[in-house]
């Protein structure tokens, strides 16, 4: 990735998108590095693969609306969901980090005449997910998506480099879902070559309670493939359409 002008930042917590009430976010990633200086030593010694943290601060707006900030945050703190920081938001391909992280403060700030103020800090839980996004924005469908029969496709395939036997992640989040009873399920897939795909991980369908923005759907496998995409199907009740707004990303440990 190129270097950016940070006017896309997406924070992502659990099925929620709060990139549109932040303003503001710091992400740490550290590690100790334990001293173990002697009296016979002239300069310190330190040992590496000492204890990784991760500490993301975010700043923004405050909203009482449902799925916004204060809803969100005075009811997680204290509590640990899937955290998203994708610097240059949720394009395709686009780079991130992801997290179980915990809300550990959440604070409101007045001042006369300007705008109400939020800040949340968030600590970290292994693992740290390096990730890309294979899918992002709207996909709409036709048809009864959890049986088979509506609109399915795929997205672009996304290269992760070369290839290494691995932890893969996938998350697929659902920030919206309208139409006639809408579903969607869908698929984390693998090549080695972006031709020929095999499933790697399959997804739970999501309902219509995915409206509620709380919907995010994590799963799990080993793969020493280059490549990975994203295989969805968006369908309604008959031949009616539906419409869904998600974030799917996938990644491998940057440590635990």
């Amino acid at each position: 990735m190129a270097r950016i002008v940070a006017r896309n930042a997406a924070i992502l917590c659990g099925g929620r998108d709060l990139s549109a009430r932040s303003n503001s976010a710091a992400l740490s990633i550290t590690s100790e590095a334990p001293e173990v200086t002697t009296f016979t030593e002239s300069t310190r010694t330190r040992l590496p693969g000492g204890l990784g943290d991760v500490e993301l601060t975010v700043d923004g707006f405050w909203d009482s609306a449902a799925s916004q900030v204060d809803e969100t945050f005075s009811t997680l703190i204290g509590a640990s969901d899937w955290w998203g920081f994708y610097p240059a938001g949720t394009t395709a391909c686009n780079y991130g980090r992801e997290w179980q992280g915990i809300l550990t403060e959440y604070g409101s700030n007045a001042a006369v005449a300007d705008a109400l103020t939020t800040s949340v800090t968030v600590a970290g839980s292994p693992p740290l997910l390096y990730t890309r996004v294979l899918a992002g924005g709207t996909l709409v469908g036709t048809g009864l998506g959890s049986s088979g029969v509506g609109s399915s496709a795929v997205g672009a395939g996304v290269d992760y480099g070369a290839a290494t036997t691995c932890p893969v992640y996938g998350i697929m989040r659902v920030f919206s879902l309208t139409g006639t009873s809408p579903e969607i399920a869908g698929s984390l897939q693998q090549s080695t070559n972006d031709s020929t795909w095999t499933t790697l991980a399959v997804f739970y369908a999501a309902g219509a309670a995915a409206s509620s923005g709380s919907i995010v759907n994590v799963q799990t496998a080993t793969s020493s493939a280059r490549y990975r995409r994203f295989r969805y199907v968006v369908g309604a009740s008959g031949l009616n359409s539906a419409s869904v707004v998600t974030a799917v990303t996938s990644g491998s440990v940057l440590f635990v």
